[in-house]
């Protein structure tokens, strides 16, 4: 499955954008997500979507996921499990950052075809992973924090919170909001995304 990838015009690509206003700032210790999660609905994944005044398309997930937090937290730090890797190129900087359980770097190109040609999409994004509850060893909330930093001018705008939060007989309860500002992407495309990310993390996807 795309996760969120759509074919837009090629002269979309090959030009840069301006760095977007940052979602976060990494200076800091981010501990809260950018968004309250969505209530757990029992024995399903519960989903919303929409569009704010200022154009910003938006998700949100709530689900329950039978692993430990550590094995969730240790799939969330993989970000092959975020994209569709038939199409995606990326490699990703481990930063050393007060603060935080890690600190990544990854930069993304994606490889689409337009007509009779191959077109990249390229673009970074910066990930901070905070402890907030628990000890490295056994945790008990974790938050991680994510936003573009630069690149292609289709992705105007990207960023997002997952907590992962431990719950009783081995399981963990996953919270994911995204807010995108990309051409011909919808807030269901970035709701369909996060559906996607679920069923990679939940090894159902190869």
């Amino acid at each position: 499955m795309a996760l969120g990838l759509l074919t837009i015009p090629s002269a979309a690509f090959a030009e840069s954008a301006p760095a977007p206003s940052p979602c976060f700032d990494f200076g800091t210790r981010v501990v809260d997500p950018l968004r309250p999660p969505i209530p757990i609905v029992e024995g399903r994944d519960n989903s919303v979507f929409g569009t704010y005044r200022n154009g910003v398309n938006w998700a949100s997930t709530r689900a329950v996921l039978d692993m430990p937090i550590t094995t969730l937290y240790a799939r969330i730090l993989d970000h092959r499990n975020h994209k569709d890797m038939k199409k995606t190129t990326l490699s990703t900087r481990v930063v050393e950052r007060p603060g935080y359980l890690e600190f990544h770097d990854v930069d993304i190109v994606v490889t689409l075809r337009a007509l009779f040609f191959k077109v990249r999409i390229a673009w970074s994004e910066e990930w901070g992973f905070t402890l907030v509850d628990g000890t490295r060893e056994a945790p008990r909330r974790i938050v991680a924090s994510y936003q573009r930093t630069g690149g292609t001018r289709y992705l105007k705008h990207q960023c997002g919170s997952y907590v992962l939060q431990a719950r009783e007989h081995g399981t963990s309860d996953l919270a994911l909001y995204d807010e995108v500002i990309a051409d011909h992407r919808s807030a269901e495309d970035t709701r369909n995304m996060q559906a996607g990310i679920l069923r990679n993390l939940r090894g159902l996807d190869p």
